[in-house]
C-alpha cells in the first residue's frame, strides 16, 4: 500500500486541511500556493501531484486504476520501476503496472480507453504500483489536467527540503504560510495510506500466525512425546547408569530443536517456491521476504521446540530406573 509513496523523492506532503490519504479523502489545492511554499525557508523544491481513481474500458469491462499525472520534466511522482518500454510517457501515452498488464493481457502499444473520448497508448510497464484492488498508472501532467478537468488546481504538493532543514519546523512554517492545508512527513503519509491494511487485515494475519504457532508446538510435542514413550526403557537405563534429569532434558530439547529446525528449513523453501508460483498465476499476489522476518520466524521455531519439549521432559523425569530391569 505504501511502496509507491515511500519511493517518491519527497520529504513532505502538503494536502488540503481535513485530507488524510489519497484513497478515502479529497484534497484540492490552488497552484498559486506553490509560490508561497517555495518562499518558506528550508524548502528546496516543490512539485505538484495530481491523482484520481478512474475506470478503463478494456474489452467491454470496466477496470479500476489510480491515474497519476506528474511533471515529466522534474520526474517527481513517476513510477517506482519501469521494466519495459519508456521511462517517461509523452502526450497521449500511459505507463501501467505489470499486475494490470498481466491480469488484462495488455501489451505495449495497446490503446486504453477512459470514458467516451479519452484514449491512451501503453508506452511502458512498471512495478511497485500494486494496491491489490487496483494499480497505479502514469500520464503527463497536461493530460491529467484535461482528463481530471483540473484548472489551476492540484491534489497535493510534494516538498523536497534542504539537507540541513528541520522537517517538523518547515512543516509548521508551511501550515502558517498557506491557509487551509495539512503537512505530512513522508512516514506519516505512508502510514495514513496503509492504515486500512494495518487495522483490518493484519490482525487477521496475527491470529492465523498464533494458531500456526500453537499447531507447531503440538505437532513437535506429539512427535517428541511419542519418541520418548518408545524409548522410555533406554532413558531408564541412562538414569540407572548415572544420567541426571538435566542431561536427559537436554536430550529431549535437542531432539525438538532438530525437528523444528528441519521444519523451518522446509517451510522457508516452500514459502519461497509458493510465492514464485502464485505470483505467476495471481498477479496481485505480492510477497516480500525480509531478513528480519525470516529471523523472527526462526526464533519462533526455537520457542516451539522449547515449549514442545516440556511434557516429554516431565515424562522422563518420572521414569523409575528400577522398573527398567523388571521383565
Amino acid at each position: 500500500m505504501g511502496e509507491y509513496i515511500q519511493n517518491l523523492p519527497a520529504d513532505l506532503w502538503v494536502g488540503q486541511a481535513g485530507s488524510r490519504d489519497m484513497f478515502h479523502s479529497v484534497s484540492i489545492l490552488s497552484l498559486q500556493d506553490e509560490e508561497r511554499i517555495k518562499a518558506v525557508d528550508g524548502v528546496k523544491e516543490v512539485a505538484s501531484f495530481s491523482g484520481r481513481q478512474l475506470l478503463f474500458r478494456i474489452k467491454g469491462e470496466e477496470v479500476p486504476t489510480y491515474i497519476v499525472g506528474y511533471d515529466v520534466a522534474r520526474g517527481v511522482g513517476g513510477p517506482v520501476r519501469v521494466i519495459e518500454g519508456k521511462d517517461r510517457p509523452s502526450k497521449g501515452e500511459i505507463i501501467i503496472d505489470t499486475v494490470l498488464a498481466k491480469n488484462k493481457k495488455i501489451r505495449m502499444g495497446d490503446t486504453l480507453k477512459i470514458g467516451e473520448e479519452e484514449e491512451f497508448r501503453v508506452s511502458g510497464i512498471s512495478e511497485g504500483g500494486n494496491v491489490i484492488l487496483y494499480q497505479y498508472s502514469f500520464i503527463i501532467k497536461e493530460d491529467a489536467e484535461r482528463l481530471f478537468k483540473l484548472e489551476n488546481v492540484t491534489n497535493y504538493f510534494l516538498i523536497t527540503l534542504e539537507s540541513d532543514a528541520d522537517r517538523m519546523a518547515v512543516a509548521k512554517k508551511i501550515e502558517e504560510a498557506v491557509a487551509g492545508v495539512n503537512v505530512f512527513t513522508k512516514e506519516a503519509f505512508v502510514n495514513k495510506n496503509s492504515e486500512i491494511i494495518r487495522e483490518t487485515f493484519l490482525p487477521i494475519i496475527l491470529v492465523l500466525s498464533l494458531i500456526g504457532f500453537a499447531v507447531g508446538v503440538m505437532v513437535i510435542g506429539l512427535m517428541i512425546f511419542t519418541a520418548t514413550i518408545e524409548k522410555s526403557r533406554e532413558y531408564g537405563v541412562l538414569k540407572a547408569i548415572g544420567f541426571k534429569n538435566r542431561q536427559l532434558y537436554i536430550l529431549v530439547v535437542e531432539q525438538a530443536l532438530i525437528l523444528s529446525s528441519v521444519g523451518y528449513a522446509i517451510g522457508v523453501v516452500f514459502a519461497l517456491g509458493t510465492s514464485v508460483v502464485l505470483g505467476e498465476f495471481i498477479a496481485e499476489f505480492v510477497t516480500y521476504f525480509r531478513i528480519s522476518d525470516v529471523a523472527a520466524v526462526f526464533g519462533a521455531s526455537i520457542l516451539m521446540a522449547v515449549f514442545a519439549a516440556y511434557v516429554p521432559a516431565r515424562k522422563i523425569a518420572r521414569i523409575n530406573p528400577a522398573e527398567v530391569f523388571k521383565s
